[in-house]
């Protein structure tokens, strides 16, 4: 039996939305190839690929549309 891993565990971005005034956290998707989120301000939805050109940053600005 899998244990369940907490959010706490789970690697994640830390993520401002600049448009909402707001901060949240991306995190890793179960096939590990994507941070996934949603502001908690207007719920727009965002997906990070993760490649082998990434970065080692873990924070970032976000711009939610339509506000």
């Amino acid at each position: 039996m899998e244990e369940e891993v907490s959010n706490q565990e789970k690697p994640f971005l830390g993520v401002y939305f600049e448009r909402c005034s707001t901060y949240g956290r991306f995190y890793k998707n179960r096939e590990g190839t994507a941070y996934v989120g949603r502001c908690p301000r207007c719920g727009a939805s965002f997906k990070v690929r993760i490649g082998s050109e990434g970065t080692q940053h873990r924070f970032f600005k976000a711009i939610c549309p339509g506000r």
